[in-house]
């Protein structure tokens, strides 16, 4: 059973982009998990992949890092864009956690939620709109910032 095998008649048919290849996204990755760390050719040679057991240290290691990539370009005194997930968004609260007991601000960063959906013209919902990605970034994220 795979996704492409089963998407033909769910609630996700027709979802997806018409231009999008499925078959040839799903030849990206190799159908086993167990080898989801194994190292590709293409990836970044400081790429190392992190195994997490748990949602929960899921959660912490990446609200950890998030919080260090800012903490690093406050320290640097550098600007800092960052494309950020939204779902999970667990993350969020410990990255918030890691920043303000680390007493860092954030003035220098830039935030643009990954995945934000668009009508054909480019607009978005409207970011006070429960559905919209601002609204859960601005409620875990930028807002508790």
């Amino acid at each position: 059973m795979n996704f492409i095998d089963t998407v033909k008649g769910s609630l996700l048919e027709g979802f997806y982009p018409s231009g999008w290849d499925l078959p040839r996204i799903d030849a990206c990755i190799d159908p086993d998990p167990g080898t989801a760390t194994r190292r590709q050719d293409f990836w970044h040679p400081d790429f190392e992949p992190v195994v997490c057991d748990t949602l929960a240290d899921f959660e912490v290691r990446m609200g950890h890092e998030i919080a260090r990539e800012i903490s690093d370009a406050r320290r640097q005194d550098r600007k800092i864009a960052l494309i950020l997930p939204v779902g999970p968004m667990g993350m969020y609260r410990w990255a918030v956690y890691f920043l303000r007991e680390w007493n860092v601000r954030c003035d220098h960063v830039w935030g643009f939620n990954m995945d934000e959906w668009s009508d054909a013209e480019g607009q978005t919902l409207p970011s006070d709109d429960p559905a919209a990605f601002q609204n859960a970034m601005e409620a875990a994220f930028y807002g508790p910032l």
